[in-house]
């Protein structure tokens, strides 16, 4: 994928904002001068410091919990500093076995000079096979383990539950049924809004935080059955650009398919 960095220099909001305008999970933080890669902020990184984890430590300590001071520090504060990247020159298989080994989702191209030539994600692998991909029935691919958020869970559980337990997204579930999902890019693209931005300027987040996840999550979910083919799980994503299915039967949510499940049979 062709690739946006930032100066280590630029405010986080920056960041979100970008991230939220344009649908980036990732951006590469890149030395202005030389050019060279120096760290990587995600949308994970940012929903850590922004109420989730370990960084919102920094909020609390640093800023006595105010957001909009928070927000204007810059991102070399909460970017991920020794990045994981390919060579220009790499093989696709090369990148696969790393995101594997590493449990990343994508990987800055670097070329000799280590300057970021571009971005490769699970989503350009997934679809690279998407058509390559049957004869795998989804149950024998998919997390059966699905950790779920409820319709009264807040945007602020909802941040701890991704911070803590290592997910990008939650299926919101009642008696079994799924009435939304919400992913870390939802939460992103909520901090980049105007309307909350104003919230931030004003200091007032407890209100942004107490907002329920079902309000900003997607309501219309695509789904798979777990004896569908791989093959027809892949084509929904691209076709609808997602970077999951909640698996199906009988109208109750029994699993999770993931992009980086199709890893598994991608060598």
């Amino acid at each position: 994928s062709p690739v946006v960095t930032m100066a280590p220099t630029t405010p986080i909001y920056d960041a979100i904002r970008i991230m939220s305008k344009e649908g980036f999970r990732r951006i590469p933080i890149a030395n202005p001068g030389t050019r060279a890669l120096e760290g990587i902020i995600t949308a994970t990184d940012i929903i850590d410091y922004l109420g989730g984890g370990k960084k919102f430590e920094i909020i609390q300590q640093k800023h006595g919990g105010n957001f909009f001071k928070a927000i204007n520090e810059p991102v070399r504060l909460i970017m991920t500093k020794n990045v994981v990247s390919v060579k220009t020159s790499s093989k696709i298989s090369e990148a696969v076995k790393l995101m594997k080994e590493k449990n990343l989702g994508g990987l800055p191209v670097v070329d000799e000079e280590n300057h970021v030539r571009a971005i490769i994600t699970e989503r350009d692998i997934a679809n690279m096979f998407a058509d390559r991909m049957s004869g795998v029935k989804v149950a024998e691919l998919m997390s059966e383990k699905v950790v779920t958020a409820l319709p009264k869970t807040t945007i602020f559980e909802a941040e701890k539950t991704m911070a803590t337990q290592g997910f990008r997204r939650l299926p919101i579930v009642s008696d079994g049924k799924i009435m939304g999902i919400i992913t870390s890019m939802d939460i992103i693209r909520f901090f980049g809004s105007g309307k909350v931005f104003a919230y931030l300027q004003s200091g007032n987040i407890i209100q942004v935080l107490n907002t329920l996840a079902i309000e900003i999550a997607t309501k219309e979910v695509a789904t798979i059955e777990p004896n569908a083919d791989i093959g027809k799980a892949a084509k929904i994503m691209r076709e609808k650009n997602v970077g999951a299915l909640p698996v199906v039967e009988n109208e109750k949510l029994v699993g999770i398919l993931t992009e980086r499940d199709f890893f598994k049979i991608i060598e």
